[in-house]
């Protein structure tokens, strides 16, 4: 092995471009077709976050012992739910752009996957890809139950976490090629996706009429498909005409704010839910766009639509490893999810911060309380980004700080805040009214008998 590899040495690092591939598009190959790793910088001490657990798909985490029972299982469903004339097929294809998979995975080499070895791993893991995708998105809980009696209930919460680990992620062209070959039904094909994307992210099956990029390029795996659907949806999600006006973002034609002006709201703390409250702005729910955050300010008081979202247990590894993708090397992205995660870390400082959220339906979950909720966001790592590189943050937050800052417009708002938030202190307040008014009429009769 050590002669072969002096002999080859390049080998390793260079990979022949499959001949479909036309020589004006290698710059774009090497561009976006490229699942390039988790950097080390990023995944110190996040090992638990950036690596799979129980489930390994793709060559990156390929034979670790902890994934020999799931491995197992990738077998037998390859072997039941599969037709051999599909396998074989799927296998031909996969074959005939072997090239492309290995430029995928940052140049794999013959060394540790042959052809014929990678084929392999490709379509056991896309159809346990697809295998999962039927989970979430039928009716019947039999693929479910079958599942869980195979791995136990705990291992198959790991699992679906697995899923979101940029690192465990397949050529979004081969999921696509294998529901084809299986469905045998664009069309069919498609709203499957539709089905998919609507129930993970958008809480709905029937939200998304059509993938979101339909007349864009394709995502380079599902962490992006997720990643596309949660901000650029809007134009495609089936809604009321109340919701498509509520979709126009108000800072895109704002201009930008002036160097002094920008310092200034740079210094100025950006303040949490509760404290927003006593200042008279109101919490809106928006829509599930990441990007639909809009503030408005009016006379005595401001309304700050917010996205809504539900927490899970996978939120914090979703999260995790779709801002590693925004932030990986050549990659094409305005950082929203980092820019969303940025400005939900400053709104939500304590569990009554998630508390307001979550009774104006913004914030939903699915974790024990609303301490979790709270460490959840506060554990998603944004790597020190700010807002200015995403969507126009930075215009909501000066705009905010500047009702904050007016005390004609919060002077009445903190007076109902502090006096009128509950029945008992206006009771109270009335009270004390009453009385001074009394004590007054008293004094005055007394100097002036009738």
């Amino acid at each position: 092995m050590g002669k072969e590899e002096e002999a080859t040495p390049q080998r390793h690092v260079v990979v022949e471009i499959s001949s479909e591939v036309e020589a004006e598009s290698i710059t774009t190959l090497h561009r976006r077709q490229i699942l390039h790793r988790v950097s080390p910088q990023l995944r110190e001490n996040k090992k638990h976050v950036y690596d799979p657990v129980v489930l390994s798909l793709g060559p990156y985490h390929h034979g670790g012992s902890q994934f020999r029972q799931t491995e197992q299982l990738k077998v037998e469903i390859t072997n039941t739910t599969l037709d051999p004339n599909v396998r074989g097929l799927f296998r031909c294809k996969i074959l005939d752009r072997i090239d492309e998979i290995r430029f995928f995975y940052g140049g794999l080499s013959t060394y540790e996957f042959d052809d014929d070895a990678l084929a392999q791993m490709m379509l056991r893991d896309t159809c346990f890809l697809l295998y999962y995708i039927e989970i979430c998105t039928q009716d019947s809980n039999g693929n479910y139950n079958h599942v869980v009696h195979r791995l136990g209930l705990y291992v198959v919460g790991l699992m679906f976490c697995d899923f979101f680990v940029l690192e465990n992620q397949i050529p979004f062209w081969i999921v696509k090629l294998l529901i084809d070959l299986k469905i045998n039904d664009k069309d069919e094909g498609e709203a499957l996706l539709c089905t998919f994307l609507s129930n993970m992210n958008l809480g709905d099956n029937n939200r998304l009429t059509r993938v979101p990029w339909k007349d864009e390029e394709e995502p380079l795996h599902l962490i992006e498909a997720h990643r596309i659907t949660l901000v650029n949806h809007e134009e495609i999600v089936a809604t009321s005409t109340q919701r498509r006006r509520s979709l126009k973002f108000k800072w895109t034609w704002r201009k930008r704010p002036s160097p002094s002006s920008s310092f200034e709201s740079d210094s100025n703390a950006f303040r949490s839910a509760t404290d927003l409250k006593a200042k008279g702005i109101h919490f809106r729910p928006s829509s599930n766009c990441l990007k639909d955050i809009r503030f408005n300010s009016y006379s005595f008081y401001g309304e700050l639509y917010l996205p809504i979202w539900f927490v899970t247990n996978n939120s914090k590894v979703f999260f995790s490893n779709t801002i590693a993708f925004e932030m990986s090397p050549e990659t094409d992205t305005n950082f929203d999810v980092a820019s969303y995660i940025n400005f939900m870390k400053a709104l939500i400082e304590n569990p009554k911060d998630v508390k307001e959220l979550r009774e104006k339906g913004i914030l939903f979950s699915s974790l024990v309380n609303d301490e979790e909720v709270v460490k959840m966001f506060q554990e998603v790592d944004t790597y020190s980004h700010t807002s200015d590189y995403g969507f126009n943050l930075q215009d909501v937050t000066m705009r905010i700080n500047e009702h904050c800052s007016s005390k004609a417009k919060t002077w009445m708002a903190e007076l109902i805040y502090t006096y009128f938030r509950s029945p008992w202190t206006a009771i109270a307040l009335l009270a004390a009214t009453f009385l001074l008014c009394l004590t007054f009429l008293q004094t005055f009769y007394t100097m002036n008998p009738v």
